[in-house]
Formats: C-alpha cells, structure tokens, sequence
C-alpha cells in the first residue's frame, strides 16, 4: 500500500507540476525585469509579494505542508521592522520562512553563492538581500550594519541563521554567531526568534510523500529586553529559548 500511495502521490505532484508551468513562466519573466547591475535604494512590495508566492510554491512542490503558530505575536505589518533569527535544518528553511512571513517586508542575510541561484537570484538582489563573506571580518560588519540600517529606515525586516550552515542533527543548535545580532542593537529593535521543525525531513521524503513542517514565533525580544546586554549574552538567550521550545516540541512528538 506505501508504494502504491508513493506512485500516487509522485503522479498527482506531476501533473500539478506541469500545470503549474505558467507560473513559473511568470515568476521567470518577472525576474527579467531585475538588473543585478542597479544598486536598489528601498524594497519593493511588489517583488515582495511575487516572491514570496513563488517560495510557497517551491515549498508545496518540495512536498512542505506548513503549519503556522504565534504569528500575532509579531508586530503589525505596517509598524515597526525587527530582526528575525531562526534556527537552521535544511535548504528549504528561507523557503518557509520567506513565504509564510511574506505579509512583511523581508531580506535574508545570506552567504554570497545563493545569488548566482539562477532567475531567483534577480528577486534577492530587489529585495535587498545581503550577502556575507564570514571569512572577512570586514565585510561582514559592513553588512550587518547595512541591516541594521534597513531595519532602522522601516524599509524591510531583516532574516538571519545564527548557525551559520545547516544543523543535520534535530532537535538541538549549533554554536550561534553572535555578530549578526548586533544588528537589533544597532537599529534598536526587537527580535523575533523562530523555530522551525520538520524541514529536514523534506529531503528525504520528497516526491514520496508530504512532509509536515512547522514555524512557530517563539518570543519576539523587545529593544528594552536586549540593550544592556552584550551580543553574546544576546545569543545565549535566544539559542536557550530556541532549545526549550525544540525539546518541547521532540518530546511531544
């Protein structure tokens, strides 16, 4: 009966694949209206908004089935920015994150190889994503501090994996990079930590089956919480209330 289901199920994502080409024909054309040689002073809603369709559907075909808990505790859409910082499991983590809090504004910190990302790459560069060199200390304060003056201006949110790559092993976080996180205290804003569950197991089950993913807004920290305290102090709270909520979580499951 489970191969029959996988059959059925890798035939119903075929042919809602092929359905689906005018989208990504739109998504595509698009992108082609993006010049990578333009330095872009503001985001763009638009954009915005077209991306972050365009994630949802990456997701959904990637087999993601996504479930949502504690978006009102975030701030309202039209106020303040913040910095969101999210624990780190799979290539697919920016996927749920940008389209499930696609009704903000948002900019990932990335590592400089995801905007060769072919046609995707064009949207990134519009949504003023920044990308660092962690082996250049230089640049990377450099770009946090353009976060934090983006977070600042009002013109976008601002993403970042503290983790720096991938934690293959669940339920548990790498050593946190606290350098990122100077950019709430630069812009003097709340943060919003995020949990992700699920996602690593998209890899594994794609094309087989669905895979029920799960982001969660653990806690947003206000200014006030945060401004005393030293980056590391910063990060040490936030991996504590990340793991607390990751126990829960596994040993519900």
């Amino acid at each position: 009966m489970k191969y029959i289901a996988t059959v059925f199920y890798f035939l119903y994502t075929l042919i809602l694949g092929i359905l689906s080409i005018p989208i990504w024909l739109f998504l595509f054309i698009v992108s082609g209206t993006v010049s990578k040689k333009k330095v872009y002073e503001k985001t763009s809603a638009f954009y915005g908004k077209v991306f972050a369709f365009g994630y949802r559907i990456c997701a959904f075909f990637a087999g993601a089935r996504v479930k949502t808990i504690g978006l009102d505790k975030l701030p309202a859409v039209d106020g303040e920015r913040f910095l969101v910082v999210g624990n780190h499991c799979s290539n697919l983590d920016p996927f749920i994150m940008g389209g499930w809090l696609g009704q903000y504004p948002l900019a990932f910190i990335s590592k400089p190889s995801i905007f060769k990302v072919p046609f995707a790459g064009r949207y990134m560069w519009r949504l003023r994503y920044m990308a660092i060199d962690r082996k250049n200390n230089r640049q990377g304060i450099m770009v946090i501090r353009q976060a934090a003056d983006t977070i600042s201006s009002g013109d976008s949110c601002v993403a970042v994996y503290p983790e720096g790559t991938r934690n293959f092993n669940q339920g548990t976080l790498k050593k946190f990079h606290d350098g990122s996180l100077k950019a709430a205290l630069w812009a003097k804003c709340p943060i919003a930590v995020v949990i992700m569950t699920g996602t690593h197991d998209i890899d594994k089950n794609w094309l087989r089956r669905r895979t029920h993913v799960t982001l969660e807004v653990v806690q947003v920290l206000s200014y006030e919480e945060i401004k005393d305290l030293k980056t590391n102090e910063i990060a040490d709270k936030i991996k504590d209330i990340m793991q607390k909520k990751l126990d829960e979580h596994y040993a519900a499951a």
